[in-house]
């Protein structure tokens, strides 16, 4: 049977959130009056349910999907959360499966920026996206294990292998995820979500922006430049010692047999 990716949320790590929205007024009586600003838009709480504003560890399908197919009955496109967390693994696939990886982005992403600099297929690079090189580091081993470091587990001491199951930390983006919406939300009825990821290599950080159309409950990565930034160099942060580590570890160490069991069927699951 196959289970879906679950957000559990990390107290520990919780958002420290400046609600610059609020002002203290002054001390009336020995109490503090709070006054709100309605001059900011502020998204209707009820669009966003409370635990997606959480930092949270959101754990993958175990093995994590292939390919579309596995995808679609892995994720959860209901949940923002499921399809931040499976859209940096669809990233990751890239570099097994260039087809298969391009094919779970596209089913994850919804392409609103005309003129944006997305991963889609074409441009001056001619097949991974609009920064030329994003292509480079697909082709070079020195390059593929960038996206996985994101991944809980991963650590320059065993090659940036991730824990199975895959899980990652999703951090909520609150002033990213209120700005968009006040310019979004009304004029276009496009809802928005932002939450960001850490790299375990330099401490990179990538924002993922996710949008919900009017009319639909269904989310879709709406920020083609984070495929690239998934990519950021980071061997310079290692030692020479970490970097020897990297060759030697695979990006997905789950076998065909797994994937028949877990999906159904070997005629429907692709080798690697």
């Amino acid at each position: 049977m196959m289970y879906r990716s679950a957000c559990t949320l990390k107290m520990a790590a919780a958002a420290v959130c400046i609600l610059s929205a609020l002002t203290l007024g002054s001390l009336s009586a020995g109490a503090a009056t709070i006054q709100t600003d309605y001059s900011i838009p502020m998204t209707d709480a009820k669009e966003l349910l409370p635990e997606w504003k959480q930092d949270q560890s959101c754990t993958l399908a175990d093995p994590a999907p292939w390919n579309l197919e596995e995808l679609k009955k892995a994720v959860d496109i209901h949940d923002p959360r499921s399809v931040a967390a499976y859209w940096v693994w669809s990233v990751n696939r890239l570099t097994d499966n260039y087809e298969d990886g391009m094919a779970m982005m596209k089913y994850l992403f919804a392409d609103i920026e005309v003129f944006g600099r997305g991963y889609t297929e074409g441009g001056l690079s001619g097949k991974a996206g609009w920064d030329p090189y994003f292509n480079e580091r697909l082709k070079s081993p020195d390059y593929n294990w960038l996206p996985r470091a994101y991944f809980n587990g991963a650590a320059a001491g065993n090659g940036f292998a991730p824990d199975r199951p895959r899980s990652l930390t999703l951090y909520y983006n609150n002033t990213n995820t209120e700005t968009i919406n006040a310019q979004t939300l009304d004029q276009l009825g496009r809802l928005n979500i932002v939450y960001w990821v850490r790299s375990n290599a330099g401490g990179n950080q990538v924002n993922i922006t996710l949008s919900k159309f009017e009319g639909s409950d269904r989310w879709y990565v709406t920020s083609g430049t984070s495929s690239a930034a998934l990519f950021y160099d980071q061997r310079s942060a290692l030692t020479a010692e970490a970097r020897a580590l990297l060759p030697g570890v695979a990006n997905d160490d789950s076998t065909l047999l797994e994937h028949a069991a877990a999906y159904g069927g070997t005629d429907k699951v692709r080798g690697k």
